[in-house]
Formats: structure tokens, sequence, C-alpha cells
């Protein structure tokens, strides 16, 4: 009687042990979930690139990060008819040699090219179907030149697209120093060409990568040799004159009308003094002579 329910309890607690592993196998971890993509999420101030106040606003960043490089793809605010997203494609690449092939393969990210035909094959992919023309224009900002492209898109919008490659010091091809690739592309129907290539003027770059030799940006300029010595003055850039506002014009006063004139009658010639007495009159003798 007690072997039997000896036997009964040890069933029973096998009988659980099974099941519990059984429950156990079913449930999931967060480490067995897989995605498709490596790219996440990142918070809007880990942006590797800050625009200047007054641009268009900041609505998510995505991140990947590869073994020579970490990429992120800032989305801006977008308003318009034509097709794409503003946003702005960023780079930074260590200072090992860069693959020379395009794809991932080994996890690696190819630098992209500044080339005319790289730069016209990446701005048909973002602005499809927009006639951009390239600038002939020498610009640069903080960081050194950099090359635009402006057009029109849908409905007369404005539509810039710019891009820059950052590296000091070294071939533009092969970086030992690392770079930073930017492209910016944006469309506002309310903006002008003038203030999109501001924000390509304007923008700071908001991180650095911890590793030994990177450095794409170098040193910052000396300060002039002048700066807070007295007889050296230093005058402000001179600003664009703002564009003469039109004064209103007084109105006219009406002219009175015009009194017709009478017409000036001539007077009558003189008549000729005749050389012999007219008939029927008589003769005056002339005056004494003295």
């Amino acid at each position: 009687m007690v072997l039997s329910a000896r036997r009964t309890i040890l069933l029973w607690v096998a009988a659980s042990a099974l099941f519990l592993a059984g429950c156990g196998e079913q449930r999931l971890s967060e480490s067995e979930l897989s995605f498709s993509s490596r790219a996440i999420a990142v918070d809007p101030s880990r942006a590797l690139v800050v625009l200047p106040p007054g641009s268009p606003a900041v609505i998510g960043v995505t991140q990947r990060n590869y073994d020579n490089a970490v990429a992120q793809t800032i989305a801006l605010s977008t308003r318009g008819r034509t097709p794409g997203e503003n946003a702005i494609q960023v780079a930074f690449f260590t200072a090992e040699d860069l693959p020379d092939s395009a794809g991932v393969e080994g996890n690696l990210l190819k630098l992209p090219g500044i080339d005319d035909f790289a730069v016209a094959q990446d701005m048909e992919g973002r602005l499809p179907g927009v006639a951009m023309a390239l600038s002939a224009v020498f610009v640069q900002n903080k960081y050194g030149p950099f090359g635009y492209a402006f057009g029109r898109g849908a409905g007369g919008e404005a539509c810039l697209y710019a891009w820059q490659r950052i590296a000091a010091g070294d071939s533009l091809f092969r970086p030992k120093s690392g770079a930073v690739s930017v492209r910016m592309r944006i469309c506002d129907p309310m903006a002008s060409e003038a203030s999109l290539l501001r924000l390509a003027y304007e923008y700071s770059l908001n991180a650095s990568l911890r590793r030994s030799g990177w450095d794409p940006v170098g040193d910052a300029p000396a300060p002039d040799p002048g700066l807070g010595k007295a007889g050296a003055p230093i005058y402000p850039l001179p600003q664009a004159s703002a564009p003469e506002t039109a004064v209103p014009r007084r109105a006219a006063r009406p002219r009175p009308a015009r009194v017709p004139q009478a017409e000036t009658i001539d007077p009558p010639a003189a008549r000729p003094v005749p050389d012999r007495p007219l008939e029927g009159y008589p003769t005056v003798p002339p005056p004494p002579t003295p």
C-alpha cells in the first residue's frame, strides 16, 4: 500500500517536470528574435548632424553600424507634392582602408563617390523626375568645399540636393584619417534657393569617433593675430542690403480743366500810303521847306 503511494507520487513528480519542461521550451527569449534589418531607431538628440535654428524638424533617426562606419538617415519634416522625403544621409568612416566595391559584404560600407555620375545617380533616386541643375559656383562651409544642385519640383517648389566629403590631409579617394560623408535632400514650397542653401552652409557635426587617428575635420584655424589688441578693429561682415520697399506716392491732385481761350483776331495790317492824290479829296500842300 505504502509502496503504491510512493510510486504514484514519483509518477506525478515526473509528469509535472515533463510538463514544466515542455512549457519552458515554448517560451521565447528576446535573443531568439531575428530582424531582417540591422538598422535601429535612435533618439533625435543622437543625430550625427545638427541643422541651424529655423530648419525643418527632425522626425526620426535610423542608424546602422558597420565594421568600418556608422551611418544614419536623419528624416526631416516634409511638405509639398514632390515624391520622396526630406532627409540627410551621413556616415562616419574609420581611418582604416575603405572597400572598393559596393555592397555590405563583410558588413563594410563603401564611401559614396563624389564624381558627376555617382552624384547624378544618387540624386535621381532621391528626387525622381525633378530636373536638377548642378551649380558651377564654388561654395564652402566651415568643413570645406561642397557641391549642390537646385531645381523645381512638383508645383514649382524649391528643391536642393547637397553633398560633401570631409577628409583632412589625405587623398579624397582613400583617406587614412577617416572621413565623413554628408548628403542632403530638401524640398520646400515656401523656401527659396538661398534659404535652402543656408542649411548646407550652417549645419554642424554632432559627434566623433573614438578611434586612433580619426580626425577628418582637422584642427580649427588659429585666431587672427590682432584679436584683442588695441588698434586692430574688427568690422562685421557687410550684410546684404534689404530690398527697397516701395514708397507710396501721393495721389495726384486733379488739374483744373482748361478754359478754352477765345480766338485772338489779328489787327488789320496798316494800309500803304498812296503816292498820288486820291480822287474826290482836296489836295493838301506840303509843308514849307526850312
